[in-house]
């Protein structure tokens, strides 16, 4: 079971890492390049579980926004 995580967890990584470093090399400045595109590459790969999570959460709220009904307003003037 372990071990299941622990492959799943470095293939994200390297998937990652891989895809933002690729990024970071074709979207530079040619004139200015970035200090050190490797090493932020392999952080964002790191922290990549959190990017999911993060991803899930926004998808959750997106769909409750559409799902819920608009509430109508209670604001009136009392006679």
């Amino acid at each position: 079971m372990v071990s299941m995580l622990l492959v799943i967890y470095l293939g994200g990584w390297l998937a990652v890492a891989c895809a933002a470093y690729a990024a970071s090399r074709h979207l530079a400045d040619r004139e200015s390049p970035p200090g050190h595109p490797l090493v932020v590459s392999l952080v964002a790969g790191a922290v990549w579980p959190l990017l999911v999570v993060g991803l899930v959460e926004l998808s959750s709220i997106m769909v409750l926004t559409k799902v819920l009904p608009k509430s109508e307003s209670n604001v009136g003037i009392l006679a």
